[in-house]
């Protein structure tokens, strides 16, 4: 096993050299690929349809009427919360509804896509059309401003910007709409409030009158009068308090409902959502509002105090009072944005941290009126201490100073509202008009184009690499070495460029034409057609290789087989006859391949009398020897095609063929048919003295060859070795089969120059 991997190892270490042949072998294929995925982009690319982007720039002012209070109580809403929020409304179905409604009734509707039928004639409707409009949209926040990007995507430059404009200017009227509701809703609170409160200060004036009729009163003591004077005060204050927290009471109902919406039970668990720090500053928030109420109503009474000791009291205590709201806005902005309270919309955590805010508020107000109840139940103390009569006109004229205080306090808070709104102006601007541009942002034609060739280039030097990987076949002759195969020789791949033709061979009949039979073959004889190139000088390699092995006897029998067909064994067989009758040995090439016969195409001879004819006793050796146009090589055709060719060559008159070559020629070769297909190959192997293992390079499998070694050694054949046919040297690994191939033919190359040079001279 350890072998076997460091002989994958090994064959897996491939140098710089290497890898740069597999991409000059696959040279086509990264051509092929680079071309047809550059050629497609270039389609794609300039018959698509162009995508123009218009840009409209508005700002947020962040400083509107929903962080204002009503009775002077901020929000504590941040920034981000609010160009979180706006951007939230541009991308949203209520916004795109309006912006199609008004396309709808432009001048220019006829021209825009998103009312045009499409390659059917069908035309969208209205959800679609704004889905349309959704999915084109951009919306962009530049970070540390108040400013909002609306993107607009469309085929043409005029559609691109006139619906970015219309989006920019539809959002800020819808912006409008919406400040101007809540002054409305604000305003329609306050005149309810009013109306209310008018006939609660007609009907105590009406009671004042009549009791002071009835029992004859007409005025108090200028101390009761100021009792009742801040007693009045305080009570106003106090109603005016509690109405300002009815109204933060229905803002945060509101919210709970909008939060509801986007995420089930939460509006019931908002209130929950607390910490420590915070449940800590909102009861130091009540408990300073609380001091300060108290501060305010009960010692400003005393005449004694300094009125500027007075002011830097309440400035303390105001001091106090902002830093606490501040470090709530702070830890409220903290849980918001927390896991605690996560959620998929950003806006959610927007409306969390302002239901914690208006919490805040609410604590705030709470103090406040408890404290100012407790002011006005010590006025009502002193108040309790005057005679009968005088109480309760005491009480009526409170009353009566309490229903005009705060009546008087909402007529000035509704004139305010009524001030604001009518002076209201808009939080949106827009800044940059979306304009007409002039190049589309798609398709980026250079862009595509280089990724196109950087892709094809990727892809076909991929499917070049993957194909070598999945590719078993033998490839370096290192390979078969370490299988147990030597290497006799290596033959160039046989090429039409590199073999100088020469007048065909005489055939049986002396003449130079070819027979009824020939297929051409006869141009695989580079042993005799070209005998400088190096093709042939790689089978004289072979003969002197073979000269040096040890065979049995004097007159040596060889087998040349290959392991699967088409690997080039006749072809083999029949140049190695050449080269060894050029030596001047008399040569026998013998055609055993009974059920595909060649070598009398090679030579342009006759089948018709042959070994078969010699195995079933029709006819001697003399018979079926017959001379071929080499000097020394006499060949012996297959002859009839018997119907049981394995059974022939297993026979005795086989041995007895053998033994009768073996005294008439030197040298005898036998091409038989491939040893996995038929059996004819390991039969033969056992009566003569050696094998010859043709393999092709580039196309015989690492298991075809193993499994013809296999099938040798069962029956004891004499492997003498292996020939590594048809090497291609573009595709040939390492600098040796470069140099192999290309130095032979240089030199041998420079040699017929030189000849035909002096010929001609």
């Amino acid at each position: 096993m350890e072998n076997y991997l460091d002989m994958q190892e090994e064959e897996q270490q491939l140098s710089l050299q290497d890898y740069l042949r597999v991409l000059y072998t696959g040279r086509w294929i990264i051509v092929a690929s680079f071309l047809v995925v550059l050629l497609a982009t270039a389609y794609y690319t300039f018959t698509t349809q162009p995508v123009y982007q218009a840009k409209a720039t508005i700002l947020v002012e962040t400083q509107g009427l929903r962080e204002q209070a009503l009775f002077d109580v901020n929000y504590l809403n941040p920034q981000s919360t609010v160009i979180t929020n706006q951007i939230e409304i541009l991308k949203s179905r209520n916004l795109a509804e309006r912006v199609v409604l008004a396309l709808e009734t432009a001048a220019y509707r006829d021209s825009l896509s998103i009312f045009k039928p499409d390659s059917r004639g069908n035309y969208k409707v209205l959800r679609e059309q704004i889905d349309w409009i959704m999915e084109h949209l951009t919306i962009i926040s530049k970070p540390e401003t108040d400013i909002i990007e609306i993107t607009f995507a469309a085929s043409t430059p005029f559609e691109a910007a006139e619906i970015g404009n219309e989006v920019a200017n539809t959002f800020r009227q819808l912006n409008k709409e919406y400040n101007l509701t809540e002054f409305k809703d604000l305003r329609n609170f306050l005149e309810f409030q009013l109306r209310k409160k008018s006939e609660e200060l007609r009907k105590s004036e009406d009671i004042l009158r009549v009791y002071r009729e009835d029992e004859k009163l007409v005025s108090l003591s200028d101390r009761t009068r100021e009792l009742i004077s801040r007693v009045g005060q305080s009570q106003a204050e106090l109603e005016a308090t509690m109405v300002g927290l009815e109204g933060a009471q229905e803002r945060k109902r509101n919210l709970e409902k909008q939060l509801d919406e986007r995420r089930q039970q939460l509006a019931t668990e908002v209130s929950q959502i607390s910490s420590p720090l915070l449940v800590e500053l909102q009861k130091e928030y009540a408990r300073l509002v609380n001091e300060k109420v108290k501060y305010e109503s009960l010692i400003a009474q005393e005449r004694t105090i300094d009125p500027k000791v007075y002011e830097l009291e309440l400035k303390n205590q105001s001091g106090r009072i902002r830093a606490v709201q501040q470090r709530l806005q702070e830890e409220a902005q903290r849980i918001a944005n927390t896991s605690m309270v996560s959620d998929p919309l950003q806006i959610a955590q927007n409306l969390i941290g302002e239901v914690l805010a208006l919490e805040t508020e609410i604590k705030g107000s709470s103090a406040r009126i408890n404290a100012l109840r407790e002011v006005v139940e010590q006025y009502e103390r002193e108040l309790s201490q005057l005679p009968g009569q005088g109480l309760e006109l005491a009480r009526l004229e409170r009353q009566v100073e309490v229903d005009r205080n705060t009546f008087i306090l909402l007529t000035e808070k509704l004139e305010e509202t009524k001030i604001a709104e009518a002076g209201q102006k808009e939080s949106v601007r827009v800044i940059d008009q979306a304009i007409e541009p002039e190049n589309p942002v798609s398709p980026n034609k250079r862009l595509n184009l280089l990724l196109g060739a950087l892709i094809g280039l990727g892809l076909g030097i991929g499917l070049t690499f993957l194909m070598e990987f999945f590719d078993d076949s033998i490839k370096n002759p290192d390979v078969l070495e370490r299988m147990g195969l030597p290497i006799l020789a290596i033959i160039p791949e046989i090429s039409s460029k590199e073999v100088q033709m020469r007048p065909l061979p005489l055939n049986g009949n002396g003449r130079g034409e070819m027979s009824p039979e020939s297929d051409g073959s006869e141009s695989r004889l580079v042993a005799h057609l070209d005998p400088k190139s190096p093709i042939s000088e790689a089978y004289r390699t072979l003969r002197t290789n073979i000269q040096f092995q040890k065979l049995n006897s004097k007159h040596g029998t060889i087998l040349v087989t290959s392991s699967t067909p088409k690997e080039g064994k006749s072809t083999t067989i029949a140049n190695l006859a050449i080269t060894m009758a050029q030596m001047g040995s008399r040569t026998l090439l013998v055609d055993t391949d009974l059920r595909r016969p060649v070598v009398h195409s090679i030579f342009n001879l006759k089948k018709d009398k042959g070994i078969t004819n010699y195995l079933m006793g029709k006819m001697n050796l003399q018979e079926i020897v017959k001379p071929t146009f080499v000097d020394n090589l006499f060949a012996v055709t297959s002859g009839p095609l018997p119907p049981n060719p394995s059974e022939l060559l297993s026979s005795e008159d086989m041995d007895r063929f053998i033994k009768d070559v073996k005294e008439n020629f030197d040298l005898i070769l036998f091409d038989s048919p491939p040893i996995i297909a038929v059996t004819d190959a390991a039969i033969l192997s056992t009566k003569i003295d050696a094998l010859i293992l043709v393999i092709k390079a580039h196309q015989t499998q690492k298991n075809a060859i193993k499994r013809a070694k296999n099938l040798l050694d069962k029956v004891n054949a004499n492997i003498m070795g292996c020939l590594l046919n048809s090497v291609n040297v573009d595709r040939a690994y390492g600098s040796y089969y470069y140099y192999y191939y290309y130095h032979y033919y240089s030199y041998y190359g420079h040699d017929l120059k030189r000849r035909k040079k002096t010929n001609t001279v």
